[in-house]
């Protein structure tokens, strides 16, 4: 999980509920094993299972053995469940959470593609730890459960928008990125990569996935600001479509299409002003200040940019 409050106080570590996700994959691997082992030649049957563990088990992944899905099934309604339960309760008691604050809790680090408004801890945990769960299709039902009931105990409907996953940080993918050690050319995504030094020391450095020698933080520098003039220039050049035809509009004069329709950008404006906050994000996390020069440039040209 990208996002874990810090929890450093007492006896409840942070790392707690991604040890609790570990956990469920040891059990299942664990499971599984012990089921080929039951299913070769010679081995005790398989016991039969009750007809609502079947229909779950139909809208299954298929080629996964029936025995590791009534397992996972239970791991989640009984263990796992109740586990989470005790680390919801722990850390509501250790720290406090708002839902009407309109700020940041300096609990949640900040990110370069950080954009929403962490202030309630125990529900960002439950909403994250259903939302890797649910990728098990095996076991949808027992997740549904566990989630709506981990928010009754903090107070939050299952259905409100507070409830709704929404991925905490924002992505920014520079291509074809090429280490001049070894010539390995890989994409890097600058928001969620992990990069070395990020203790406030040294400026932060990514590393190469191949020989784990550094980039150039200045050649990746350049290649923003490359990408960023790139994306100005396609906003500002821009065509318009129909919103009801769909089609390109032809003539510059014209405030309607032919067919009546109005007009709109092809790049809305929302979307490349979230480019650009991802920009100066990346700018000022990583120090980079000729991208931030030439952002503030931007902003200079054109006051409507905003952060």
């Amino acid at each position: 999980m990208t996002f874990q409050p810090r929890l450093a106080s007492s006896g409840t570590s942070h790392r707690v509920p991604l040890d609790s996700g570990v956990s469920y994959i040891v059990a299942v691997y664990h499971s599984m094993k012990e089921e080929l082992r039951r299913s070769t030649p010679g081995s005790t049957p398989v016991r039969r299972r009750g007809a609502s563990q079947l229909s779950q088990e139909a809208q299954g992944e298929a080629g996964a053995l029936p025995g590791m899905i009534t397992f996972s099934q239970d791991y989640v309604a009984n263990e796992l469940t109740q586990n989470f339960f005790t680390i919801t309760q722990k850390i509501q008691k250790k720290v406090t959470g708002s839902r009407n604050s309109t700020e940041l809790s300096e609990m949640f680090p900040v990110l370069p593609g950080s954009h929403l408004l962490l202030n309630n801890p125990a529900l960002e945990f439950i909403k994250y730890v259903c939302k890797v769960l649910s990728l098990d299709t095996n076991i949808t039902n027992q997740v549904n459960k566990l989630n709506r009931d981990l928010l009754r105990l903090v107070d939050v409907g299952e259905f409100s928008e507070e409830a709704q996953f929404r991925d905490p940080c924002r992505s920014y993918v520079l291509p074809e990125v090429i280490c001049h050690n070894c010539n390995f050319c890989r994409d890097l995504d600058l928001c969620k990569d992990p990069s070395f030094s990020q203790d406030g020391s040294v400026l932060p450095q990514w590393l190469c996935s191949n020989c784990q020698v550094a980039y150039d933080s200045s050649v990746i520098e350049m290649a923003l600001v490359e990408a960023l003039q790139k994306k100005l220039m396609a906003f500002t050049l821009q065509d318009l479509v129909c919103l009801k035809c769909r089609g390109v509009k032809e003539t510059n004069m014209a405030v309607y299409c032919s067919c009546a329709g109005g007009f709109s950008l092809t790049i809305h404006t929302k979307v490349f002003m979230e480019q650009i906050g991802i920009f100066r994000n990346i700018a000022q996390h990583y120090g980079m200040s000729y991208l931030k020069e030439t952002l503030d440039w931007l902003q200079l040209q054109n006051p409507q940019v905003g952060h």
